[in-house]
């Protein structure tokens, strides 16, 4: 069975937020220890892991596994089929983004276990997704080859010095800056030409069809089909992390609904429920498995959402960044100013134990005295 890997804080997964005391308690060393109870689907297929070593295509595997924060080769399969249903060409942007990224890693000295769980395909596999939703591309069309090689080599080396950086998850902010350049140099260069999207609007809602296309959106694959895939995925790797990213789309599509003032066509697109999706299993993964954090991260990247579509580049995942750290800025603020002095008792205990500990620790001492 392959170890379960520690990755750094800094690449966004496995810390625990100061918010929950249950986080506290839950570490990753005890889901690890649970974990080892039980076997994967993935643990049944590929043989285990020697002396620690992840084979290199399983490392392309992670890496693609990663889009939704998992570290697990058959997602990734499944992944990569949601993809290929929507746009073959897309599929193979993705596949070299993942061959290339642990390679890129390993010769600016990576070696640790953030390689191992795949964080290194993270954003460059994100920005090889953009280039075919954003820009027009073909088989034939050898600059945007070009531009997808010379991005993926940028996303390497921008997360390579960020986690040394930045003392938080980064998250995919590397990906964020690369599509927000390019499309700021669109009218520069001749070769990228943006893609036109249809502005005819619907005035039909589907649930049904919103929640399952935003979890196809997740990997930029706006259809039910790859929505599908991309849930039976995240299904064998964890079915808690299903279940959240399921309940992300349904929160992001429910409340693009309430607001009754956005394209219904956008809506059964995922591009407003995508971010809850993102934001749901990321802070999930990130927060102590806290299913209210969760729920309040989907609800802020869905809500901020028009906040980004009104600025003059695609919004793609920022909402979700944004829900994500503010999620851990409240965690931070939390345990650094409001967190009450030990020996104080909160209200939750007094109400717990019946009784406040100050007061009986003074009635002690006064029947002690004559």
């Amino acid at each position: 069975m392959a170890p379960a890997y520690d990755p750094p804080a800094r690449h966004g997964l496995l810390i625990a937020n100061p918010m929950s005391d249950r986080a506290k308690q839950r570490s990753p060393k005890s889901d690890t220890a649970s974990m080892r109870t039980m076997r994967r689907p993935v643990d049944l297929i590929l043989p285990p892991i020697e002396n620690g070593r992840v084979p290199y295509y399983r490392l392309v595997l992670r890496g693609c596994s990663q889009l939704c924060f998992q570290t697990n080769e058959l997602t990734a399969l499944f992944f990569l089929a949601a993809v290929l249903v929507e746009s073959p060409l897309a599929a193979a942007y993705l596949l070299i983004a993942a061959i290339i990224a642990p390679g890129g890693r390993m010769l600016l000295g990576e070696r640790g276990d953030a390689l191992a769980a795949g964080f290194a395909g993270l954003n460059p596999c994100l920005i090889a997704l953009a280039l075919p939703t954003f820009f027009r591309t073909d088989w034939t069309n050898l600059g945007m080859w070009v531009v997808l090689l010379i991005c993926i080599a940028i996303a390497v080396v921008m997360v390579h010095l960020f986690v040394r950086i930045f003392p938080f998850p980064i998250l995919v902010l590397p990906f964020l800056i690369i599509l927000w350049t390019l499309s700021a140099l669109t009218p520069y260069l001749e070769f990228l030409e943006p893609v036109t999207f249809d502005d005819s609007q619907s005035t039909v809602f589907t649930p049904v069809v919103a929640v399952l296309s935003s979890l196809g959106e997740a990997v930029l694959s706006p259809n039910i089909w790859s929505g599908l895939l991309f849930l039976v995925g995240v299904l064998l790797s964890n079915w808690r992390h299903a279940v959240v990213a399921l309940v992300g789309a349904s929160i992001g599509t429910t409340v693009s609904y309430y607001y009754r003032d956005v394209d219904p066509t956008s809506v059964d697109l995922g591009l407003y429920g995508f971010n809850g999706v993102l934001a749901a299993v990321g802070v999930y993964v990130l927060c102590g498995s806290q299913l209210r954090l969760a729920i309040l991260a989907a609800l802020v990247a869905t809500i901020i959402m028009p906040a980004f579509t009104s600025l003059s580049v695609p919004a793609a995942s920022a909402p979700f960044v944004f829900a994500v750290w503010l999620v851990l800025a409240l965690g931070w603020i939390e345990t650094r100013w409001l967190t009450p002095a030990e020996g104080v008792a909160s209200a939750a205990e007094i109400a717990k134990t019946g009784a406040d500990p100050d007061v009986d620790g003074q009635n002690q001492v006064g029947d002690q005295n004559p």
